[in-house]
């Protein structure tokens, strides 16, 4: 008995043993904002390698040896919690704002920027609210370093050109891929008027995205950020996040704003004199000759003067004006103070694992010149659904825009060309009150609502992506989302009968219809793992690519009236043309991200891309990239500085990109239809074939350092190389083919640079809080290999190896002779010998349109309630030369043509003067107003881009109102630009070729709104 006992003891003492030695732990993580369960987050067993992660439902289970075990329960965007294990357990993570910005979007997925090895940078939908401006890309200007917006203007819902890391092709395309909401959107300029040059009136599919629908931007930068997606990804990835919906208590949010908008920067130097000083410059230029001969109804008059009084009524007569006409101010004629509100709603809420968010929004902005302006309707609508097996979602978009555009650069229609153009004698009303049509092209008469031309676009966007994802169980997840985005462009132009052109043909109606369909499916399975401090994610997925474009175009004149500008009602057809153009991409991509102990972290990516864009031997393109990344802030050895070093972290990466960004057929031998061989149709050779044409190929590294010094201040800093091969040009053929060129690859460029973004928290506490910002970037651009030896010379600009791209070369001006009064140039292509010849003036590399630094900064200030926003923005360097100042700072040699306050103000009058502008002669034939470098100026400038002072009422006043948030504030854009001394215009913004004329000025708005939220 006794045995028995003795061993039945001690089976039992075992099997407790046993018992206590398996101890199972189990629980469901949850998020305090919506109440959903938090699916991938981490639980680790504190001190030990053994962990798993939640599932679709939240839920996780340990099998653990032993009680009382600690574990530690992290997810990204969430402040990691250390609790008891226990059974059945329920843990509520919270928002850790001081990690929200930390979280990089890269399109396939979402990381912490803690476990991330790129060079990638967020901004928060709310910054973007902060700006007026019809497209939302404009406000990044400043607030992400190497990022460079190109604008030549502020016509509202005007396209805005972005480079990111300087210009990495020369004749493919520079801009970035964007993505939204996973899905790669075409966002290229279209339109009739979509050339270079043309900017202000090509349609812009970003336009039509409402802001406050937007819940972060990531902008993509080096190799392990960006080569996801390979052929697309040479010019970097900006990744656009909409707002999702919560679970939980439907909420509604509601805001209104209006303001109104004037030009921003009125230089005086570039405005054109009064009639005052007008006759005064002219009638001495007249003066200096004695005698003034001119051809007036059809007879040749000779007036001989010697006094200014006798040389202006010459012009008087000259001229059919006298002492009693008003002086015009035709820059005031065509500006206006334009009016802007906006008005948004949204509703997001939902339960039993289903969420929404819908949204509707309304924009109207009126822009400084009369005529323009952008209004816009837009609606969205993101539902998810979250299951245990199936998850699926939507998210749709739709928006539609009606723009009314100021002309493109350089056209006389373009109501500021016109404004250079005009005297100020000439009248915009005759004495009966009607347009004064005599006064060439009247830009208030052209631009009349109701008898003037019109320059109407309508811009339709949809955009529905649906998807569903399987839980595979393990860590293993299937998903695939299908993507359709459509953008339809139509275009209605009129050259009215107040228009030279429009009059001549009895009116001219022209309408463009411009429709673009981009489909996109993609499948991923992706799997998450962690194990003995050992943490994997990783990715593999097939993607395919259709875009389709449609255009026609047809125009036709002499219309009976202007009541019916439908191209029916004209008699008159003048030209028809309809175009089809298509082009597919298929690909496969593979992504492993791992890091041990959250010390030690690697990356790598593969894509194999086909596009049929480039030749049959080269359709197909491999893509690759490696980094790593080491925490040495979380080694035991620097404990000690944990006090004041929170983090430290080195990060490199390697990788290869490309650009598929070239003509729909570049790479096809073709032939043109349409041809009439005596009336019969017929056919031509109209590009040679090259099966060789492939990508252009993009090689980046990126060297990396990350410091966190008293909770307060956070460092990044980048230096990168990045050499583009593999570069297309068209290369000359021989005259005797028929044909001009052919598409090869044949050149190399190369940008380098270095980058610092730094955010101080200088102090918070239950009342005060102050922030600072900013962040500059250096880019260097090189030309490494051409098609040929030789350098490609154009007028102004020069294309050679071991310059930059955009590079000016002109004749050197060697200011004004002060003895009299003469232009100089410097002499041949070196030296500092002066000639008064321009002839003789050889071509010098006189900069680059490049800027040493650019960058921005801001600080924001909180007491109680109020806040206190300033962002500023600048550009160090760098030129912009005005290709309208041969006209616009003329002196003389455009006869009797208006004259600007610089010329007036700073001609050359007598020996001694020192002055950079020469004398002003009647008929100036010197050459004065060739290209040089007299119009090429200093692009530096700092603007104080945003400023915003708002106040949030107490919770405690506003909850008798069924309200959860209430604030108003005051917006203030382009408050003042400081430029360099020696430039002359109205904003040194300008295209990334540094060329500017006639730009739409940038408006300077100040808005009023309120936030509501229930």
């Amino acid at each position: 008995m006794k045995k028995f006992s003795v061993l039945s003891a001690a089976v039992v003492c075992s099997v407790g043993m046993a018992y206590a030695q398996h101890h199972t732990v189990s629980g469901t993580i949850i998020s305090s904002e919506d109440g959903e369960p938090v699916i991938g987050a981490s639980v680790i067993v504190k001190g030990t390698t053994i962990g798993t992660v939640t599932d679709f439902d939240g839920k996780f289970s340990l099998d653990l040896e032993q009680k009382n075990h600690t574990l530690i329960i992290s997810y990204i965007g969430m402040a990691p919690q250390e609790v008891k294990a226990q059974p059945n357990m329920k843990v509520t993570l919270h928002a850790d704002t001081q990690n929200l910005d930390e979280v990089i979007v890269t399109g396939y997925g979402v990381t912490k920027k803690a476990a991330f090895t790129g060079s990638a940078q967020t901004v928060k939908g709310e910054e973007l609210t902060k700006k007026s401006d019809g497209n939302f890309m404009k406000s990044l200007q400043g607030s992400v370093a190497g990022l460079q917006m190109n604008n030549a203007g502020g016509q509202p819902g005007q396209f805005a050109s972005v480079s990111i890391r300087g210009t990495g092709s020369v004749n493919s395309g520079t801009e970035p891929l964007y993505v939204i909401d996973g899905m790669p959107m075409f966002t290229d300029k279209l339109g009739q008027y979509s050339g270079e040059g043309s900017g202000q009136m090509a349609a812009s599919p970003l336009a039509n995205i409402n802001p406050n629908d937007i819940e972060s931007i990531n902008v993509l930068k080096d190799a392990t950020a960006t080569s996801i997606y390979g052929a697309r990804a040479a010019n970097g990835v900006i990744v656009v996040t909409t707002k999702k919906g919560k679970t939980g208590v439907p909420s509604v949010n509601f805001s209104a704003k209006a303001g109104f908008s004037k030009i921003a920067n009125l230089d005086p130097n570039y405005r054109t004199v009064n009639l005052d000083k007008y006759n005064d410059i002219w009638s001495s230029a007249l003066l200096k000759q004695g005698s003034h001969t001119y051809r007036k109804n059809g007879v040749t008059i000779t007036d001989k003067f010697d006094t200014q009084e006798g040389a202006l009524k010459s012009l008087f007569n000259a001229r059919s004006y006298d002492e009693n006409t008003q002086s015009v101010d035709w820059l005031q004629q065509v500006l206006q103070t334009g009016m802007n509100q906006e008005y948004n709603v949204d509703v997001q809420g939902g339960k039993d694992g289903l969420s929404y968010f819908v949204s509707g929004g309304f924009f109207d902005q009126e822009g400084i010149l009369i005529n323009t302006g952008m209004r816009r309707y837009s609606g969205r609508m993101n539902l998810a659904s979250t299951g245990k097996l199936v998850s699926w979602g939507v998210q749709a978009n739709a928006s539609v825009s009606d723009i009314r555009n100021s002309q493109s650069e350089s056209q006389y229609t373009n109501p500021i060309v016109a404004v250079y153009d005009l005297r100020p004698y000439q009248q915009v009303y005759n004495p009966d009150g009607s347009y004064n049509l005599s006064a060439s092209y009247n830009p208030v008469a052209m631009n009349d609502k109701t008898e003037g031309d019109k320059r109407e676009q309508k811009q339709t966007v949809a955009i529905v992506n649906p998807w569903v994802s399987l839980n595979l169980g393990k860590g293993f997840t299937a998903k695939t989302s299908a993507g359709l985005n459509l953008f339809d462009l139509n275009e209605f132009f009129l050259w009215s009968m107040m228009n030279p052109q429009g009059s001549s043909v009895n009116r001219q109606g022209m309408k463009n219809n411009d429709r673009m369909f981009t489909w996109t499916i993609t499948n991923t399975v992706n799997w998450i793992q962690s194990f003995n401090n050992h943490n994997v994610n990783a990715l593999i997925g097939q993607e395919a690519q259709k875009q389709t474009r449609n255009r026609i175009f047809v125009a036709a004149n002499n219309y009976p009236s202007n009541a019916g500008p439908e191209l029916s009602n004209a008699s008159t057809p003048v030209s028809a043309d309809s175009r089809k153009y298509e082009s597919t991409l298929a690909s496969y991509f593979g992504n492993v991200n791992y890091d041990f102990a959250g010390k030690y972290y690697l990356s790598g990516s593969l894509r194999y891309d086909g596009s049929s864009r480039f030749g049959m031997d080269n359709q197909w393109g491999l893509f690759y990239s490696v980094g790593g990344k080491y925490r040495i802030s979380e080694e035991a050895f620097m404990e000690e500085s944990k006090s004041w070093l929170n983090n430290l972290t080195l990060r490199a990466s390697y990788g290869t990109v490309g650009n598929q960004d070239i003509g729909w057929y570049d790479a096809k031998g073709l032939y043109g239809f349409g041809y009439n061989y005596e009336s019969r149709p017929g056919a031509v050779p109209v590009q040679v074939a090259n099966p060789n044409l492939k990508w252009e190929r993009a090689a980046k590294f990126n060297v990396g350092t990350d410091w966190s010094l008293f909770n307060r201040v956070n460092i990044e800093l980048d230096y990168y190389i990045e050499k583009t091969k593999d570069m297309i040009f068209d290369v000359p053929l021989s005259a005797t083919n028929g044909l001009t060129s052919i598409p090869m690859n044949l050149g190399e460029m190369k940008n380098s640079g270095i980058e610092a973004v730094i955010n101080v928290n200088v102090f918070k506490n239950k009342d005060w809080g102050v922030n600072l910002s900013a962040n500059l970037a250096h880019n260097k651009n090189e030309i490494l290999k051409l098609d040929t030896d030789n350098p490609i010379e154009n007028t102004t600009t020069i294309r050679k190896v071991g310059e930059a791209y955009h590079t000016f070369y002109m004749a050197e001006y060697a200011g004004v002779d002060p003895e009299n009064g003469k232009p100089m140039w410097y002499k041949g292509a070196e030296g500092n010998e002066k000639t008064y010849s321009y002839s003789e003036a050889g071509k010098r590399i006189a900069g680059t349109a490049d800027p040493k630094l650019l960058g921005g900064f801001g600080v924001n200030v909180s007491y109680k309630g109020f806040d206190l926003g300033m962002d500023f923005s600048y550009k160090v360097g760098g030129k912009v030369y005005n290709s309208g100042f041969n006209y616009d700072m003329q002196v003389g040699h455009y006869k009797y043509g208006p004259v600007s306050n610089y010329v007036y103000e700073n001609a050359w009058r007598q020996p001694g003067d020192i002055t950079d502008v020469p004398e002003f002669i009647f008929g100036n034939s010197s050459n004065a107003n060739q290209h040089s470098t007299r119009f090429l100026m200093n692009a530096s400038y700092l603007r104080m881009k945003n400023l915003s002072v708002g106040y949030s009422f107490p919770k405690a006043w506003i909850s008798k109102l069924h309200l959860t948030n209430a604030r108003i504030y005051m917006n203030a854009d382009n408050l003042f630009t400081v430029t360099a001394s020696d430039y002359i215009g109205f904003d040194p913004e300008t295209r990334a070729d540094g060329f500017q004329a006639w730009a739409y000025p940038v408006p300077r708005t100040f808005t009023f709104g309120v936030n509501l939220s229930f």
